[in-house]
């Protein structure tokens, strides 16, 4: 009786869900831009989520990771917010090419996987949650100082050309960040609940 009840509420979930994923689909035969919005958006508002999860449960976790993971994602949600409304064809950024969007998506990644790296060593700890919000302020508005202000990060995207080295080998270090994060994280997950670790 259980099962039946467990999928009976299941399938409206993931018919909404297929409907979501086909109208995103479609979407983007007709504007590219606007599928692009869409899907950022949806990244932006579950970064907010496990912010708001994270920030608000920060008084009753022992566990210091949670909280590095949910600050982490308020300042990569804030900068992907801006890689979406700087993409080419939006025209908020005068002055700008499509470097600029592929600059803050590289920025945004290194913060997310390097976050992802370092959380686990904040497991079993408690934090000052203010300071550690400042601090995370603080290297996202050097990361963007950088690259609208001084204007020093690095060149991401030549238009004419395309990618550059840059880009290509910080996908791949990045992706190893991720990997050694996740490698780091199942090392330490008797921390966590065995529900939570599985």
């Amino acid at each position: 009786m259980p099962e039946n009840r467990n999928s009976s509420e299941t399938l409206p979930l993931l018919v909404i869900g297929t409907g979501i994923l086909v109208a995103l689909y479609l979407t983007s035969f007709y504007s590219f831009v606007l599928f692009h919005v869409l899907v950022e958006f949806f990244s932006v508002v579950v970064s907010g989520a496990i912010f708001v999860i994270a920030w608000n449960s920060r008084r009753f976790a022992a566990n210091g990771y949670l909280l590095v993971i949910g600050i982490a994602h308020l300042c990569v949600g804030g900068i992907d917010l801006l890689h979406t409304i700087a993409y080419k064809g939006m025209g908020l950024f005068p002055g700008f090419d499509a470097n600029l969007p592929t600059q803050l998506w590289i920025a945004g990644r290194y913060l997310q996987s390097a976050s992802f790296l370092l959380a686990p060593f904040f497991i079993g700890r408690r934090l000052l949650s203010r300071t550690l919000l400042t601090a995370y302020l603080a290297v996202t508005s050097l990361l963007l100082a950088a690259i609208f202000a001084w204007q020093i990060f690095p060149v991401c995207f030549v238009e004419g050309v395309g990618l550059t080295p840059f880009k290509r080998v910080s996908e791949y270090i990045i992706s190893a960040t991720f990997v050694a994060a996740l490698v780091l994280l199942r090392v330490k997950r008797r921390a966590f609940d065995r529900r939570v670790a599985n």
